[in-house]
């Protein structure tokens, strides 16, 4: 399965509710504490042939299929839903028109985290923030926020007049494109961190109506990162 198609498997993850209800005439039991988020780091990429595994820790309450790159919240989808899709290679190309992905490739791929997050910072039809530089256990690299032009038509996941009907973002080697937005206004949060020659990049995903408290999940998920040598 390729990456940008992890929408496709992964629809609407159901999350828990506790009902508490009193008796009648009787006293509400004590709020109960609240349970502290995991701690636990988990892969979200496998190692592909660059040496490295990157792991995060996972917001309370997200699933998804880490080992093959996404995780989400309770809905990834429009019109408010919140994930994250991992990728750890070596080469990377950034289209210059994520609507004409297919003409506007690079013919040389980004080298370093820097080159991928300034070469995306001039992609069309998109409202940059950043970037920024970002540190992460113990590694450098840069982050950088990409919103979806208010023009930019969409019906569902499909972006009419856009090559294959895909909006999207960047290629890898072997995926081409590798990662595409899933509806209309859906930001790109992405982070990049140089790993012993490749390249980490998780991508933070939501829109504008996403609650705060989602957003807030996946950046802390992007900045627990980690890295681990397979070698």
């Amino acid at each position: 399965m390729q990456r940008g198609e992890w929408h496709k498997v992964v629809r609407t993850l159901a999350a828990a509710t506790l009902v508490t209800v009193a008796a009648c005439g009787q006293a509400e039991p004590p709020d109960q504490p609240k349970a502290e988020p995991p701690t636990e780091q988990h892969p979200i990429t496998k190692d592909i042939g660059t040496g490295v595994e990157v792991s995060i820790t996972l917001p309370q309450g997200w699933s998804g299929d880490p080992r093959g790159g996404y995780v989400c919240g309770a809905t990834c989808d429009e019109p408010a839903g919140a994930g994250i899709i991992a990728f750890n290679d070596r080469e990377y190309f950034a289209y210059g028109d994520p609507c004409r992905w297919s003409t506007s490739k690079p013919k040389a791929h980004a080298t370093t985290a820097e080159v991928l997050i300034d070469q995306l910072a001039k992609q069309t039809r998109r409202v940059v923030s950043g970037p920024e530089s970002v540190t992460v256990d113990g590694r450098t690299g840069k982050k950088i926020i990409l919103k979806m032009a208010e023009d930019v038509k969409a019906e569902g996941d499909v972006f009419p007049g856009c090559d294959d009907d895909k909006f999207a973002l960047l290629g890898v080697k072997g995926e081409d494109p590798g990662r595409w937005s899933q509806g209309k206004g859906q930001v790109e949060e992405v982070w990049a961190v140089d790993v012993d020659g490749a390249i980490a990049v998780l991508i933070g995903l939501y829109f504008p109506e996403t609650p705060e408290e989602d957003v807030d999940a996946v950046r802390g998920a992007l900045a627990s990162m980690t890295f681990a040598d397979t070698r």
